[in-house]
């Protein structure tokens, strides 16, 4: 369903817009030093070859230990580019593994996903707003993990990072390590 419900966003978005996925777009953002401010450039997001070399994962590495196998993925979806990199941090039974997936499409495009999903956590998850990162963020914890979801301009972004022990409790102290992460990618895929 939510896949179904991006996929809709992200299409409904391309064909009410005809300008390119590169357009620049404004953001009002600060913190993390990854967005625009309403003074400085527009943002937009572009595409990597490989998410997971971009990425900054020592906030976790400090928390659990050495980053292990790594795996990325990029593959275009229409006018989108879907990245996403999952790695292992640390071992069992203390270890985590972090799913990172990036969505860069239209310009406008991460608000329209932003916004549907977001409506659709708030009714199954208790959501709590994240300040300073990207143009809007919220972070919540479920039984697969802590979430971390945030957009700017073009780019919409997800991060998970769940036990490697299976049905162990996510740490509620993951929240401020994983928004750092989020901000480096941020960074990274900042055109």
């Amino acid at each position: 369903m939510l896949l179904g419900l991006a996929a809709l966003a992200l299409n409904g978005c391309s064909e009410a817009d005809d300008t390119s996925g590169t357009a620049p777009v404004a953001s009002s953002t600060a913190g993390f030093g990854t967005a625009g401010t309403s003074t400085g450039p527009p943002a937009t997001y572009r595409s990597v070859g490989a998410l997971c070399p971009v990425l900054d994962f020592r906030p976790l590495s400090e928390l659990f230990g050495p980053v292990g196998q790594q795996q990325h993925q990029s593959r275009p979806v229409g006018a989108t580019t879907e990245l996403r990199c999952t790695a292992t941090l640390g071992q069992l039974p203390r270890g985590v593994v972090v799913t990172v997936a990036a969505t860069i499409g239209a310009p406008e495009a991460g608000r329209v996903m932003y916004e549907g999903l977001r409506r659709v956590h708030a009714e199954t998850e208790s959501v709590r707003d994240l300040a300073s990162l990207g143009a809007g963020a919220y972070q919540y914890t479920d039984a697969a993990g802590s979430h971390i979801v945030t957009y700017d301009a073009n780019l919409y972004l997800t991060l998970t990072a769940a036990p490697l022990r299976l049905n162990a409790t996510p740490d509620p102290a993951l929240v401020e390590p994983t928004s750092r992460v989020a901000a480096s990618a941020l960074s990274a895929l900042r055109a």
